[in-house]
């Protein structure tokens, strides 16, 4: 078994989870960083070699299966769980359809399933691990044109406050990372950018909190974090 800490990065082509990849990588963490993209993710291995790439879609149950007992295979353990893949559909509430929810619903809930399924009992057998859910402050509160999105986070913030009930007698820290306005693809171009948009969190923020999460002792934990900007006037 590797020393090194092993940690899984979702959506690390781009965004958030692309700097918590590379701030955890330049950690000396293991980084496996799962993406859709393929040349996203060689820019990555290209910056950090301790960054590797899994490519696939993790709503689909065998990939992320495979991918998981890959990486047990070679490192022999995985230490972080970052669930950070997220997607948003922002709309009037008379203009969104079942597609809409069902899309985010697989990318910010099932896919948060999958790869927290597919790790719970090496996470329990080992009695250790970290799994950390990149929600959002739409997951505790409703906004205008969120209804679909908002709805999604909800479920996410339900199912990661259950998940920490159940695991943490095993020494397992389950936490969730509820940031505001990130400046992101996601927002630049949508309804509900904000109106300084300079004023928003950056990626590095959110990553900062989930390096801190991670280096918290172990007899400690953080359970939930809202992270809003420090001044928007």
């Amino acid at each position: 078994m590797i020393e090194r800490e092993v940690a899984i990065v979702t959506g690390a082509s781009k965004g958030i989870g692309k700097v918590i990849a590379l701030k955890l990588a330049d950690e000396n963490k293991i980084v496996c960083a799962f993406a859709r993209t393929q040349n996203k993710i060689d820019e990555l291995v290209r910056l950090n070699k301790n960054i590797i790439p899994f490519i696939g879609d993790i709503t689909n149950k065998s990939f992320v299966e495979n991918s998981v007992n890959r990486i047990l295979n070679d490192f022999g353990k995985v230490d972080h769980l970052i669930n950070n893949a997220g997607m948003a559909v922002f709309k009037k509430f008379v203009d969104s359809n079942i597609e809409d929810l069902q899309k985010q619903i697989d990318i910010n809930l099932y896919a948060v399933f999958n790869l927290t399924k597919a790790l719970v009992n090496h996470f329990i057998e080992r009695r250790s691990g970290t799994i950390i859910n990149i929600s959002s402050l739409a997951g505790k509160n409703g906004f205008a044109y969120g209804t679909t999105y908002a709805s999604t986070k909800h479920a996410l913030m339900g199912f990661t406050k259950s998940l920490f009930m159940e695991l943490r007698e095993y020494d397992i820290r389950v936490s969730a990372v509820c940031p505001g306005s990130v400046e992101t693809e996601m927002i630049i171009d949508s309804p509900v950018r904000p109106q300084k948009i300079d004023k928003a969190l950056k990626p590095d923020d959110v990553a900062e909190v989930v390096s801190t999460i991670i280096k918290m002792p172990a007899n400690a934990l953080i359970s939930e974090i809202e992270l809003r900007p420090n001044n928007v006037k």
